[in-house]
């Protein structure tokens, strides 16, 4: 489970761009990945895809809490 949270976490990184939260198509990358990710690990594609969505609205949060300086 580490290894793959560590896995998630770089590949948002890597691919996470200034505006990535307001762009449809960088978001839409971004949850692919994840969904592909997840489903390497076992996860069948419909969790992978319900937990894909937890992980991008989770980064949103993130990115604006680090934006507002908090």
């Amino acid at each position: 489970m580490k290894e793959l949270i560590h896995t998630i976490v770089d590949v948002i990184r890597k691919n996470a761009t200034v505006d990535w939260s307001k762009r449809d198509d960088v978001r839409a990358k971004l949850r692919l990945t994840v969904k592909k990710i997840l489903m390497r690990y076992g996860y069948p594609p419909d969790i992978a895809k319900m937990e894909a969505d937890k992980v991008l609205a989770q980064g949103e949060a993130l990115a604006e809490m680090f934006s507002n300086g908090k």
